[in-house]
């Protein structure tokens, strides 16, 4: 059985035992200078605007999709991304820790045949401030970085620090077998809707970023 297999047999038998309640939905809408994903630009360094949907079960199920822009590019690359992510959120045997297993889908339409879509399977692990996540990529259409070579490590936490205030700090390595390990950090300082980050990456020149969004 593959991981996706086995994750959705896992997501199914917890769902047959879980009572369902009423559906909550949400919304949420961004904009940020430059789209930044561990810590590359997504967005050739172009502004980049977002909006997704999110609709929680109320059982520990929610399901969602995300679209952000790519900017502008000379090639043929596509200018949005698509991501469509399912998970299951629970508390651990042990006092003051929680747990998420999840699929995300990345899509990249608008281009034929497109090497760039992959997915990944996630777990993460919270206890207060901090948590920790990692990430095994279960499928990509480029057989340079095909299922089962990559894995991302995530490191985050985040502390309030004044009224409205607060500080996150991030550090993540990415390892695939074709290539050596990538490693990033950030650190952002965000007030209400707005956040300034510093963002960084091996061998990438440091960025900073502006960005606000709201949820609705």
């Amino acid at each position: 059985m593959n991981k996706l297999s086995l994750t959705a047999a896992l997501l199914a038998g917890t769902m047959l035992t879980t009572p369902v309640v009423a559906a909550e939905i949400s919304g949420n809408v961004g904009a940020t200078t430059d789209y930044i994903w561990r810590g590359n630009t997504q967005s050739n360094g172009d502004a980049s605007l977002s909006g997704g949907i999110d609709v929680d079960f109320g059982n520990g199920f929610a399901v969602g999709t995300w679209v952000g822009s790519l900017g502008e590019s000379d090639t043929d690359d596509a200018n949005y991304e698509v991501d469509l992510y399912g998970s299951y959120s629970f508390e651990g045997p042990f006092s003051g820790l929680s747990y998420e297993i999840g699929y995300i889908s990345y899509q990249y339409p608008g281009v034929a045949n497109s090497a760039d879509d992959f997915s990944e399977i996630f777990i993460s692990a919270a206890s207060g401030p901090f948590s920790v996540s990692y990430y095994m990529q279960e499928d990509a259409k480029d057989s340079g970085t095909d299922a089962d070579d990559g894995t991302y490590l995530s490191l985050d936490a985040e502390f309030p620090v004044a009224q409205d205030w607060s500080v996150a700090l991030h550090y993540g390595i990415e390892e695939f077998d074709i290539s050596e390990d990538d490693e990033d950090y950030a650190i952002s300082l965000s007030k209400g809707d707005m956040s300034f980050t510093v963002s960084g990456d091996e061998g990438d020149d440091t960025r900073a970023i502006v960005s606000w969004g709201a949820s609705f």
